[in-house]
């Protein structure tokens, strides 16, 4: 589903093809009215993503997540998972770098390149190997990766193996910083592999993890409490101000130049349950608005004609203010009357109509969600030092 077959969808319903001579609603129109019902549609049924968030040694207060699209920002956290996985289970990174040499071809552009390899686990994936630089010329622009990690580190949790499944390879464009996924070795045997790969390829591909989550996953997931914007709203759980509020937590500083405080959530944790150090990894839930444009859509394609209906309510809202210049006129020599001021009366109750049939359908939804959210069957319950026992 796109942005255009929104588009096509709402016309129709509008009974004003894109096709007709003077359509009554120009496109603009179109795409604003389907923005307002993303919105609404969004604040019942929000896209929930996630971020793995490393821990920083006693901090207590964090940034909100780099979302996954920066336009779509965070609106709201939904659940924090702390920690995420058993402490000192995580794989350790490559440490040797890959080996690269050129060979003839005329994929890659001429320039410079940097490689770096992860491995990945049943759970996640490590941090990255130290980086690899190679130059391309004029007819040598194919590369070469020899020395990948081979073999597959095991690790025995109870009764249980925790292995290494593969590898993912990285690779920068040309003369560029950031690092994109190349490729994805499903095995730990191959030791080289064969970059022909241009750069229009990598784009929109996952970078470079910066939270190793190759560990193991704890069940059941230890989901903890939290206040929101530090100190703003909820100052009564809240407990800083400032502090450590980099990027997905490094060094930083939340205070702008207007006084105001960058979006961040507080820990509602013991002194004993905070992080001890930078091992351990959060898993961030948080709320974004529902991405529909010409790459793609986040909203389900049940909810489709949601989103239409919605659109349409608020496209006849719009069109009612022209109507509203109706009039009523009649001529006292010919006796003739000219009366259409019942157009703007009919405008307005079928936008009414429209509109009251959008709000029903997003009550049905947020009950549907809260429902589901809601009722987690529970087969015995869990001790409250589980993880002691």
């Amino acid at each position: 589903m796109l942005l255009a077959d929104v588009e096509m969808a709402v016309r129709q319903d509008l009974f004003d093809p894109s096709g007709a001579a003077s359509p009554r609603w120009a496109t603009s129109d179109i795409d604003r009215a389907i923005d307002k019902a993303i919105v609404r549609y969004s604040e019942y049924y929000p896209n929930i993503a996630y971020a793995d968030m490393g821990t920083q040694p006693y901090q207590r207060t964090y940034p909100y997540p780099t979302p996954w699209n920066t336009a779509y920002p965070v609106w709201w956290i939904e659940r924090i998972l702390y920690p995420l996985q058993a402490y000192g289970s995580q794989f350790m990174p490559p440490t040797i770098p890959m080996s690269a040499t050129l060979s003839s071809g005329t994929t890659l552009s001429v320039g410079t390149y940097q490689y770096a390899v992860t491995l990945l686990s049943q759970a996640g994936e490590t941090l990255p190997s130290p980086l690899t630089t190679i130059t391309t010329t004029s007819g040598n622009q194919t590369v070469l990766l020899s020395g990948l990690p081979v073999g597959s580190p095991t690790t025995l949790m109870g009764s249980t193996s925790h292995t290494i499944l593969g590898r993912n390879i990285y690779r920068t464009l040309v003369s560029g910083a950031a690092l994109f996924l190349l490729a994805t070795l499903q095995d730990t045997v191959a030791a080289s592999y064969s970059d022909t790969l241009p750069d229009g390829t990598l784009s929109g591909k996952p970078q470079l993890p910066t939270v190793n989550t190759s560990g193991v996953m704890l069940w059941p997931p230890r989901e903890r409490n939290f206040a929101e914007y530090s100190n703003v709203f909820d100052s009564t759980n809240a407990l800083a101000a400032g502090g450590n509020l980099g990027i997905q937590g490094a060094i930083g500083v939340g205070m702008g130049q207007t006084g105001t405080l960058a979006p961040s959530f507080t820990l509602s944790l013991s002194s004993a349950d905070l992080p001890k150090d930078a091992n351990s990894v959060m898993r961030i839930f948080y709320a974004t608005k529902h991405q529909l444009d010409s790459n793609g859509s986040t909203i389900p394609e049940v909810h489709r004609d949601l989103v239409v209906l919605g659109a349409t309510a608020y496209a006849m809202e719009a069109y009612q203010v022209p109507t509203n210049d109706n009039f009523d006129f009649q001529d006292g020599a010919m006796h003739d009357r000219i009366d259409d001021t019942k157009i703007p009366i009919a405008w307005l109750a079928a936008s009414q109509a429209r509109m009251a049939q959008f709000v029903t359908r997003l009550q049905e939804i947020k009950q549907q969600r809260d429902f589901a959210y809601g009722t987690h069957a529970r087969w015995g319950e869990v001790p409250l030092h589980w993880s002691r026992l």
